[in-house]
């Protein structure tokens, strides 16, 4: 068990530094906004495109896993990584920052990838598989609560750059221990296929599961990422904003583990994600019509943001098969970018057109509300595979 949890370990710093990579522009973005003199849609777009190269590259990165292994992989994302936070730290014009953000995508979709398939492989037939994943999941909602609660302050009082050299030191540390510790578990004998057979073999729920994530993290980040935006517009400081935005992170980092272990235990995670997506879209926008009782809002969404992703990952390690297992996690992450891609994109273009965030909120809740009917059509685990 203790070499189980190194892997864990492993498993949970990939999937950190991916958190960090993808959440140190939200709350720079009012900084931003003033400094650069960006508009909501081009800060949306930001956002996104992180997500394009990830689209394609990750089924590539995932069936690259499951050859090479993940330490080679690993180190090439997380040099990619590394090179692309320094362009973008460095950068002094939105175009620069735009191809930086791209170039981003491709590190950070080989860590989120890696980060599920080495603590999926390593746990699945053990009964901690189901609190396994769930500590994966608050990977995130940790990076989440360090950007909100740290970057923007930092940003506020040394400009936006300040963050992103923080992001870069934490991957280089997180790059640096990968090297000099991980190392591959034993390999399976079977013969390897070609990536399009590989991809044709997945078990058709795994496609389904991936369109319920795309919509899902769709949604998500507009919230996510136009959080501080809405309450800096209603009056709070940047600081202020962010303390207040990082509400939404209490139950993902609480309560993961604990939701991922009762959904695999009860074979729950079809109506897990279901519920998670019809909460969502009901309070957020509730949160774009009201501006009282922003807590408790923000407590509600939080609620549905540590249900949905633990229902994800307590089902995923089920529809997958040994030598697939990084393909699918790379189909899922490829999924995942379609969402962040044009989610935030179109949420902050919505918001320049109607001038209220309202809209932008509808839109996100209507993108889970689609997901959760797709939901629908997931089967539980087979009992042979619990």
């Amino acid at each position: 068990m203790n070499r189980k949890l190194w892997y864990l370990v492993a498993g949970y710093g990939l999937t950190i530094a991916f958190g960090i990579a993808l959440q140190f522009l939200p709350p720079t973005i009012p900084v931003m906004r003033q400094t650069l003199n960006i508009s909501p849609g081009q800060a949306g777009t930001l956002m996104s495109s992180l997500a394009l190269f990830g689209i394609v590259v990750s089924p590539v990165v995932g069936y690259l896993a499951d050859r090479w292994g993940g330490r080679t992989v690993g180190l090439l994302g997380l040099a990619c990584l590394i090179a692309a936070e320094a362009w973008f730290a460095l950068s002094t014009s939105y175009g620069s920052l735009l191809l930086a953000r791209l170039a981003m995508g491709i590190g950070s979709a080989t860590l989120s990838i890696l980060g599920a398939q080495i603590i999926s492989e390593n746990f699945m037939g053990t009964r901690y598989l189901g609190a396994a994943m769930g500590m994966m999941n608050t990977a995130v909602p940790v990076s989440i609560l360090i950007s909100q609660l740290g970057f923007a302050p930092l940003a506020a009082a040394h400009g936006w750059q300040a963050p992103v050299w923080a992001c870069l030191a934490f991957t280089c540390i997180v790059a640096v221990a990968y090297a000099g510790w991980y190392r591959d578990p034993p390999q399976h004998d079977e013969k390897p296929v070609s990536l399009f057979r590989g991809l044709r073999r997945l078990n058709l729920q795994v496609w389904v599961l991936g369109l319920v994530w795309m919509f899902w993290n769709a949604g998500a980040l507009v919230l996510m990422t136009f959080a501080n935006d809405l309450l800096v517009g209603r009056g709070m400081s940047p600081q202020a904003a962010g303390t207040m935005a990082s509400v939404l992170i209490v139950f993902p980092v609480v309560a993961s583990t604990s939701m991922g272990h009762v959904l695999e235990h009860r074979q729950w995670q079809r109506w897990g994600i279901v519920v998670a997506d019809l909460v969502f879209a009901l309070f957020v926008v509730l949160l774009g019509l009201f501006t009282q009782h922003v807590i408790l809002l923000f407590l509600c969404i939080s609620f549905s943001l540590a249900l949905a992703p633990a229902a994800v990952f307590a089902l995923a390690p089920h529809l997958l098969h040994d030598r697939e297992t990084g393909l699918g996690y790379g189909v899922l992450a490829g999924l995942l970018n379609v969402g962040v891609l044009f989610g935030p994109a179109i949420g902050g273009m919505v918001r320049d057109a109607t001038g209220s965030y309202l809209a932008s909120f509808a839109m996100a809740g209507a993108l889970t509300c689609l997901g959760a009917v797709l939901a629908l059509f997931l089967r539980r685990p087979a009992a042979e595979n619990a």
